[in-house]
């Protein structure tokens, strides 16, 4: 027998296919190049030796050969030990199985008396490569404990790991190996073969589930009757028709000669190839934790050979395109991306393959007659996560968007890629009840549709996740549309709100930076979410009146430019008209953010608060963002961001509209840390409204203790919206900052460096133009697109109004942009202590209404400091109240109110008084990045003078009257305003 293993240990030391060398992202401890290390040895019969024959990392890996009952040790104590000092480190390798071994390598670890500190183990039923990837804290205790009490590595005297070889013989290859001296990834991934990794993790990321859900039970097929039967048939021929016309008609450089130019190169590049013995050779497959894209194969390779070789064989008939997908598939699998594999860290995969369901989708058939199609399909299913719909949704995430965003299309694949109707039919059934619990209103701040109709992905509303999410269920609208797998009518309501809440805080199609997370500029609904409002709208009407298809939804399509030649011919047989956004003031209070329209044009209101963040500030991506929530009002004229004058380049990151900030040198503004999602000391910014016509802003803050912020630095801030009247009010503006502080009224890129500014009567057409102006009297001034600023006489200390060429650099990657731009603030100098402003914008006034309000405000303040912002408009008769502290008065109608409170009331013509009493406040208990509490009522006190009853009942508000005063309670929840009607008694 040593005779034999000696003749094997030759034989596989001299097997080489042409390596080839890659050098990881992650660099190992080992990589089994020069010789096996010393403390690295074989207890038992059998070898160790340096093989060519496969390896994951340079050129070599350790041969492993035993006979039974053989054990691998390794000893160097001090490698161990430095390592399991570490929170969240471990140990890491590749382990390359030449046969399927229905047995398990157990890792042990012991201390310096030889008692067994933990241990876990590595299922070897596979052939391939797979990651055998474990931190300390997550191995069990001698006593194989499941409980979440973690190893206690920091008192323990670690001596030794042996690896117990299973069988009667075997053989292994080892490579990159390492005992890590910092923190194991956080997205280690359960697997197959060891599935109790990151088993302390208390919230595990949806990337890293697909072993759990894989474990649930398969679901009793259902066998479809002829009419289910007939609709599959369907569903394949639209998921046919959605394929190409998604894959083929957007891609025109996609010619044969491009594709097999590309798909050579990567082919080349890769040295993908078939060795003599039936395995794989060619670069190593590593996941995106561990690997370089510019050097190393990453999965989003594997995608896209696939992916273009489908489109090359369907589009151009190149049988050789086929075997290029096969090759690459059976590499990737033999590299560890495999059913029941998480290659080490499974790290937003999701984006990495979306076309390879695709691709698979396209070339079935030839796949299916080559006996393929079922191995590639249960590769697909699991990495698409299809087995998550096993079971309902019954658990709300904060990463659903990213489920329907890049998993989902891939689910609907896997589905209807199924051997039998039945297993088909079963699955799209799960699926679409899965996809329905999924668009449930979710709580708190996990992901999905809010009861607002906003949309959470990290923690906050995130419109830039939203587009794809909202499109993709589109899709699947339109795949199962006349069938029985549509989604529940529950949940169709609910995606048509978030549906239209996006078209409502959009411009053309464009939204605004305060509620851009780190796209700034940028961010717009696409083709693919126009289209999810029209598939949507032919399921069937949702406003409760009965007709075959929504009107509402299907109006919306037609005034963003739907192009379906279906659906505009159903819309036009049901006498559909396009429909104009909504006019009014919205409530967005999940997202701290209000939207003000009329007449075409838009504005957007933003703060932030202790739920809902700032910005989302990355070191490579927004990383100038600071201010986009610090009180800003974006206007859109009727228009999209770049024609309102929202371009990047030259756009300085200090001045957002609306905003009070600090104006520092860019590379003081930009991200202090790699990310940074700034959340406020105070509950209380938001907005409110009444009647849906009008609306408040209330924001306050203090900056935090961070690199490069200025500690401290405050200020109050409200916003009052009366039709097209907004009232800007601030107080209390304080900091130590040696750099000027100013409130900004415009900044706007100009095209035509002529273009004149309106300023006290006069125009002004010299560019460029730089003038600094007294507010002794007051000071007008317009901007390129005929919005008219007043700033009230002494109200705003000094106003610099410019127009200039400006250089900034880019968001992302800091490259100078140039550009012409106009813009307008008011100047508090340096270290202010307790400075304020007011002042007035006139959104696309008429010539009367600008010359009137100039002269005499339209509106008057009844109180501005830190306690409280009160504003009445004389021309509507509404008053808002923001109350930061409590509000006490012995003036008017509302005498006092409690601190943290909006309040807006105004006089109706039957002589009845219309009011909103509001807090921003979500009302969650346990705040965090995520937060899984559901919004509690808060209970909000308004004392009026004078006696007064409810004209109607209104759940959640009592009234009582005595001594002359009526007492108000309202119970407010989800940041909503509540609204009611008072008659006086």
């Amino acid at each position: 027998m040593k005779k034999h293993l000696f003749l094997i240990t030759l034989l596989y030391a001299a097997l080489s296919f042409a390596p080839v060398s890659v050098s990881g992202a992650i660099m190992p401890q080992f990589g089994f190049e020069d010789k096996v290390p010393s403390f690295v040895k074989l207890d038992g019969t059998g070898s160790l030796f340096l093989s060519d024959y496969k390896f994951k990392d340079g050129k070599k890996s350790m041969c492993v050969l035993w006979e039974k009952g053989a054990k691998l040790i390794f000893d160097d104590s001090k490698l161990i030990r430095e390592s399991a000092l570490v929170d969240g480190a471990g140990v890491m390798m590749w382990i390359y199985c030449p046969k399927n071994i229905d047995d398990s390598l157990t890792f042990t670890f012991y201390d310096t008396k030889d008692e067994v500190i933990c241990h876990f183990d590595f299922y070897m039923g596979y052939t391939g490569w797979r990651a055998a990837w474990m931190k300390f804290e997550d191995m069990l205790t001698k006593d194989s404990y499941y409980g979440s009490v973690k190893i206690p590595a920091r008192n323990t005297d670690f001596a030794r790991m042996e690896v117990s070889l299973p069988g009667e013989s075997g053989r292994i290859y080892i490579d990159r190996m390492s005992f890590l001296k910092s923190k194991i990834h956080n997205q280690m991934t359960p697997d197959r073969h060891i599935p109790i990794k990151n088993r302390n993790l208390e919230s595990p990321w949806f990337w890293t589930r697909q072993w759990e859900w894989e474990t649930y039970a398969r679901p009793e097929l259902i066998q479809p009757d002829d009419k289910q039967v007939q609709m599959l048939r369907s569903i394949e021929k639209k998921l046919d028709k959605w394929v190409m016309a998604s894959d083929f008609n957007i891609k025109k450089t996609f010619t044969d000669t491009y594709l097999r130019q590309h798909i050579s190169e990567l082919m080349e590049r890769f040295h993908i190839r078939r060795a003599e013995d039936g395995t794989m050779n060619g670069t190593q497959l590593l996941g995106k934790v561990e690997g370089d894209a510019k050097v190393e194969m990453l999965p989003v390779h594997v995608q896209n050979i696939c992916y273009w070789s489908s489109i090359l064989y369907k589009k151009y008939k190149d049988p050789q395109a086929i075997e290029y997908m096969i090759l690459t598939l059976d590499h990737a699998i033999e590299q560890g991306f495999a059913y029941g594999s998480g290659m080490g860290a499974s790290h937003h995969y999701g984006y990495d393959i979306r076309d390879l369901y695709k691709a698979i989708w396209l070339t079935r058939h030839e796949l299916a007659e080559r006996g393929l199609l079922e191995k590639y399909t249960e590769l697909i299913a699991y990495w698409s996560a299809l087995q998550e719909a096993r079971k309902p949704f019954e658990k709300d995430r904060y990463e659903i968007l990213d489920t329907w965003n890049t998993l989902l299309n891939g689910r609907v694949i896997s589905a209807m890629l199924q051997t039998t109707d039945a297993e088909k039919y079963t699955y799209m059934k799960h699926l679409s009840d899965w996809i329905s619990a999924s668009l449930r209103y979710s709580q708190g701040t996990l992901g999905g549709v809010k009861i607002d109709g906003t949309t959470f992905h990290h923690g906050s509303h995130y419109p830039a996740y939203t587009v794809s999410a909202l499109g993709n269920l589109g899709v699947f609208c339109l795949l199962t549309r006349d069938t029985d797998l549509i989604l529940t009518y529950e949940a169709r309501v609910h995606m048509k709100k978030a549906l239209l809440t996006m078209r409502n805080y959009c411009s053309d199609k464009n939204w605004g930076f305060g509620i851009c997370g780190r796209r700034p500029l940028t961010g717009a609904m696409k083709s693919g979410e126009v289209a999810a409002i029209g598939y949507l709208a032919v399921l069937g009407d949702l406003s409760g009146q009965g007709k075959a298809i929504d009107h509402e939804l299907a109006g919306v399509y037609l005034d963003l430019g739907g192009t379906n030649k279906e659906l505009l011919g159903i819309f036009e047989n049901n006498n559909v008209r396009p429909r104009r956004p909504d006019e009014g003031f919205f409530v967005y209070n999940y997202g701290c953010f209000g939207i003000h329209r009329r007449d075409g044009w838009m504005l957007t209101l933003k703060s932030y608060n202790s739920d809902v963040w700032c910005s989302e500030i990355y070191i490579n991506a927004n990383r100038y963002g600071r201010y986009q929530s610090y009180g800003s009002v974006q206007v859109f004229n009727n228009l999209g961001a770049k024609e309102s004058g929202y371009v990047q380049d030259g756009w300085d990151w200090n001045r957002v509209p609306g905003a009070t900030s600090i104006y520092l040198p860019f590379d003081k503004l930009e991200a202090p840390y790699e990310r940074i999602s700034e959340k406020n000391d105070e509950r209380f910014p938001g907005v409110s409204s009444l009647e849906g016509k009008h609306g408040c802003l209330a924001f306050t803050y203090t900056e935090g203790k961070h690199k490069n912020f200025c500690e401290g630095a405050t200020a109050t801030k409200s916003v009052f919206c009366f039709d097209n009247r907004i009232v800007f009010i601030g107080t209390g503006i304080s900091n130590n900052s040696e750099y000027t502080t100013g409130t900004t009224l415009f900044q706007f890129n100009i095209k035509d460096t002529e273009v004149p500014l309106y300023i006290n009567g006069s125009y002004k057409y010299e560019f460029p133009y730089s003038e600094t102006y007294s507010t002794d009297k007051n000071l007008v001034v317009s901007d390129c697109f005929e919005n008219v600023y007043i700033i009230p006489e002494g109200k705003g200390s000094k106003v610099v109004v410019e127009k200039k060429a400006q250089s900034s650099p880019s968001n992302d990657n800091k490259k100078t942009g140039k550009g012409n731009f106009i813009s307008a603030y008011i100047d508090h100098g340096t270290s202010p202590q307790n400075d304020s402003y007011e002042y007035l914008m006139l959104v696309e006034p008429s010539g009367k209404e600008m010359k009137k309000y100039s002269k005499q405000l339209p509106y008057v303040v009844l109180q501005a400091d830190n306690n409280a912002h009160v504003v009445k408009d004389n021309i509507t008769g509404v008053t808002g109240y923001v109350c930061y502290k409590e509000y006490v008065s012995d003036k008017g109608l509302v005498e006092k109110v409690t601190a943290e409170t909006i309040v807006m009331e105004g006089a109706k013509k039957d002589k009845s008084i219309v009011m909103s009493v509001c807090t921003p406040d979500l009302g969650l208990v346990n705040q965090g990045y995520f937060c899984f509490d559901h919004s509690k009522p808060i209970a909000k006190d308004v004392v009026l003078n004078g006696s007064y009853g409810l004209v109607d009942e209104c759940e959640g508000v009592s009234v009582k009257t005595e001594n002359g005063k009526t007492y108000i309670t309202a119970l407010c929840v989800h940041g909503q305003p509540v609204e009611f009607k008072l008659k006086a008694l």
